[in-house]
């Protein structure tokens, strides 16, 4: 394998990543593998890295191995994972533009948990039953659609360092079309960034030919108490178009020149289509609102954030009771005499 700074945190995982590339471990050098990684507690790292090597042949034996350290590694943190004092949650704001956006969300978060593994960050390992990196991802992008201010979150298994100074790492590692923004860390209780996304701003420009019918139309809806668009569906058992009420779901909707920005609600981890919306709300096509692009993604206020102390670790321990004597305690303290006295047992 090869060698990796002495100063590195996981050495063997570091060696193991960088040797991706080589022929497969066999023998003495697969045993010591192993063992290495067992002791780092990196086995379930390991096997994410080669399930996202593509075409992994050859490296059958170790992936059954590692599936057998990861599932026990898993056993181990889920008995310690809410009280471990080192863990960390980073959260990731960042930018995803062709190609990158040109994948559906499952591949696009495996995208950002390898550059994760990359950079040498210490990334935690979920609690699945086939363990995975704990990230998630804020509410997903449309396929293709570019984000200028998407969200994840980052399970961390220590201190990564100065936040700051992470999205130059990411950046240095990541593929075309993903650019990380900004790195901080947040409690471990907080909820998921997936959870906060309140609303979603769009921005589609408009044909010239089209800007004038497209903000008469955009008037219209703004001006009006209710707006249906119908869909393919189930209405009384049959297949059919039903109708559904959309004017809750927008927000806002102004113009920029030639710029339409439109705002969006997110509502119980769920939105609605904005290529859908804009072909309900200024006729035509979905296909043919092309150039849309999501500015940002706002979030709500953190509930748990807001009651810290409900989520904190408590300690539990023989002490905790424990009250002065003299302060009013319900224990009594009875004189039974010369401690010296022998203890009779009587049969």
């Amino acid at each position: 394998m090869r060698q990796v700074p002495p100063d590195s945190a996981t050495p063997v995982l570091q060696a193991f990543q960088a040797s991706l590339q080589e022929p497969p471990p066999a023998g003495e050098a697969l045993e010591s593998l192993l063992e290495g990684l067992e002791k780092e507690g990196t086995a379930g790292h390991a096997l994410a890295l080669l399930r996202l090597k593509p075409g992994h042949g050859g490296w059958e034996a170790l992936r059954i191995r590692l599936k057998v350290l990861a599932a026990s590694s898993r056993d181990r943190r889920m008995s310690r994972w809410q009280a471990d004092p080192h863990r960390r949650t980073l959260r990731l704001r960042f930018e995803v533009d062709h190609p990158a956006c040109d994948q559906h969300p499952p591949a696009l978060l495996a995208q950002v948990a390898r550059v994760l593994l990359d950079a040498g960050l210490p990334l935690a390992m979920g609690l699945e039953k086939v363990p995975r990196p704990a990230v998630t991802l804020g509410h997903p992008l449309p396929l293709g659609v570019p984000g200028r201010g998407e969200w994840a979150d980052a399970g961390l298994d220590r201190d990564p360092g100065p936040a700051e100074a992470l999205p130059a790492l990411l950046n240095a590692r990541a593929p075309e079309g993903l650019r990380f923004l900004a790195c901080e860390t947040v409690p471990n209780h907080a909820s998921p960034v997936s959870e906060l996304c309140r609303s979603a701003l769009w921005r589609w420009s408009c044909p010239a030919g089209r800007l004038e019918e497209a903000a008469r139309l955009g008037r219209a809806f703004l001006e009006a108490a209710s707006f249906c668009m119908e869909k393919p569906g189930k209405t009384g058992g049959q297949k059919g178009l039903k109708r559904i009420e959309i004017r809750p779901l927008v927000e806002d909707l102004a113009w920029e020149g030639g710029d339409l920005l439109l705002r969006t609600a997110i509502q119980s981890g769920q939105a609605p289509n904005p290529q859908k919306l804009l072909a309900a709300i200024l006729g035509g096509e979905p296909a043919a609102f092309t150039g849309l692009e999501r500015l940002e993604l706002a979030l709500g206020e953190d509930p748990r954030l807001e009651q810290a102390d409900r989520y904190e670790p408590k300690l539990h321990n023989m002490y905790e009771d424990a009250v002065p004597l003299g302060a009013g305690s319900h224990i009594r303290i009875v004189d039974e005499g010369d401690d010296d006295e022998p203890i009779l047992i009587r049969r």
